[in-house]
């Protein structure tokens, strides 16, 4: 996508430093901070308010995009922390970019090409004075030919975010996300999914019971060793392909490494794990919805299996296993975020849009 950067590495070199701040015409404070260690700070703040976002996904969370930035981030921080009388009202995550092959200068999201929904934070009672001073502060400080953001859903924040006067705008189709809707109860999943799919779930489940002994097990189990196991079934299914997979890098392998406790400790993780005559075989990485959002859902966000046991149908059985766990759980949709392969909709997902919107300011105003 012309929006991703190439794979980055954070340089650590931004260390300590004191957040500009400035009044708003509305009354509001704007901090632009600018360092790694002036971002870690917001942390209790940023959970704060993540809380008080009902739409807010664990994507936008401090345990996901502190170390995306740790460890896969690079340019130049510029995240706007919005205040009213001292308590965080909205927080606008961004980086400033150069494309190495043509030096434009643009306005990323945090957590952009391994972030499947990418958004700011805003009180919603405080959504409009919030929106306009981001947008007046971004037009003064960002300098970038193009503010770019992809991957936003329908009523994102950021496609509310004004646009600052005289400058074009433009928002076009992004990649779908097929999600599932889920039924009350597992013994009514057959409204939602078709009786073909649980017919050919049972045979494989049947199939697996008799090549050894199966276990399956959750996150409270051990992350690590079911992280250490992801990493490396990834990587085996699509050496079988030639590629190395979108975990390859040591830098996002270093982010989730980072990050998986501290989605665990917040309630946000679902990582579901089989195991095989004792060894992981199959690994589902989730993140979770908290308990008593509208429409909870359960994102399905990556897997691995053993691809010699392919003929066990181990896709098959951690989907069958996580959508059976969500349901119980009381969620109500699983999404499968990014990514239109055949298996989504054979469990009777349907595309959710999303949308890239990308702004440019008036010629020699950067």
């Amino acid at each position: 996508m012309p929006w991703s950067p190439a794979t980055p590495r954070s340089t650590g070199s931004s260390r300590g430093g004191a957040a500009a701040m400035r009044p708003d015409p509305s009354g509001l404070t704007v901090e632009a901070v600018t360092t790694a260690a002036g971002l870690e700070q917001l942390a209790p703040d940023w959970w704060a308010l993540w809380q008080a976002v009902p739409e807010a996904t664990p994507f936008q969370s401090p345990a996901w995009l502190l170390p995306w930035w740790r460890h896969v981030g690079e340019g130049e921080l510029l995240v706007l922390a919005v205040r009213r009388e001292g308590a965080l009202a909205g927080l606008f995550p961004f980086y400033r970019y150069a494309q190495p092959a043509t030096g434009e200068r643009l306005l990323f999201p945090i957590g952009i090409a391994t972030t499947d929904y990418l958004d700011a934070l805003v009180r919603p009672e405080q959504a409009a004075p919030v929106l306009a001073a981001a947008s007046r502060h971004l037009a003064l400080r960002a300098g970038c030919e193009a503010w770019d953001w992809p991957q936003l859903r329908p009523g994102s924040t950021l496609l509310s975010l004004p646009a600052p006067p005289g400058w074009a705008e433009r928002v076009e189709a992004a990649d779908p996300c097929p999600c599932l809707r889920l039924p009350g109860r597992v013994e009514d999943l057959a409204t939602r999914v078709s009786g073909k799919t649980l017919r050919d779930l049972r045979t494989v489940r049947r199939r697996a019971e008799q090549a050894g002994t199966l276990r399956w097990e959750t996150e409270e189990s051990g992350t690590e060793e079911a992280l250490e196991a992801l990493l490396r079934l990834h990587a085996a299914r699509w050496d079988t392909r030639g590629e190395a997979g979108v975990l390859a890098s040591p830098a996002v392998q270093a982010m989730h490494r980072a990050a998986m406790p501290l989605l665990h400790r917040a309630g946000l993780l679902r990582l579901h794990s089989l195991r095989l005559d004792g060894a992981i075989v199959a690994v589902l990485y989730a993140l979770a919805d908290p308990p008593g959002r509208a429409e909870r859902r359960l994102y399905c966000y990556i897997s691995g299996f053993d691809p010699g046991l392919e003929r066990l149908s181990p896709g098959m059985l951690l989907v069958g296993r996580a959508v059976e766990a969500a349901v119980a759980e009381g969620f109500a949709v699983a999404d499968f975020l990014r990514g239109r392969e055949r298996y989504k909709y054979f469990w009777g997902a349907e595309d959710q849009p999303t949308h890239r919107r990308r702004m440019e300011p008036p010629c020699g105003a950067s």
